[in-house]
């Protein structure tokens, strides 16, 4: 148990030690492994006209890449394309943005703050916006490794059914159209600047 709380305290003691310079105006570029997940209600209509309520999670994975503009050592401005599938529910979440980052230099420590905006490309299209904060450090001359968390909120578009009963006791189906959702997800990206 000490050992442990050494590593760690060591760990700890070096994230805030590590020296990152901040980046140089001029092209930037981001390569990272992008995480998602949620956690979702579904519902369906039993034989005897009774619902039931099931929770599904879902783990999204996969990689974003963004290219842009570093200003000055704290404003970027780019676009980029996010790629990542869950294999439980064998869904796509796929994104084209514009991206914006702060990084921060506060002696030491070196955060970030990161808005990305643009179109959810999967499930009907719809608003992709995902902020993240989080923390960089030098890896090197011209490199960078960024760790971040955030929210991601993803639009899709879902076919609407709805139910009334029937004169003869009976339950009657109709289709209203689609209409449009927000899936929020917990994100988590871990990735290198060049």
């Amino acid at each position: 148990m000490k050992r442990t709380f050494l590593i760690l305290l060591s760990i700890l003691s070096l994230t805030f030690s590590a020296q990152g310079r901040q980046p140089h105006q001029g092209y930037r570029g981001f390569l990272e492994w992008s995480n998602n997940m949620h956690s979702e209600t579904f519902g369906y209509l039993g034989n005897h006209g009774n619902i039931y309520l099931y929770r599904e999670n879902c783990f999204f994975t996969g990689v974003s890449t963004t290219h842009g503009y570093q200003i000055n050592p704290y404003f970027f401005i780019g676009g980029g394309l996010d790629l990542e599938y869950c294999h439980k529910s064998e869904h796509w979440l796929a994104a084209l943005y514009l991206n914006s980052r702060y990084d921060m230099h506060l002696g030491n420590f070196t955060p970030y703050a990161d808005v990305r905006l643009g179109a959810s490309l999967t499930e009907g299209a719809g608003v992709y916006f995902s902020p993240t904060i989080g923390y960089r450090f030098n890896w090197g001359r011209k490199v960078g490794l960024n760790l971040g968390v955030g929210l991601t909120l993803a639009g899709y578009k879902t076919e609407h059914f709805e139910g009334t009963g029937t004169d003869e006791g009976g339950y009657q189906i109709q289709y209203t159209g689609t209409k449009n959702h927000v899936r929020a997800n917990f994100s988590f990206r871990a990735g290198i600047d060049f």
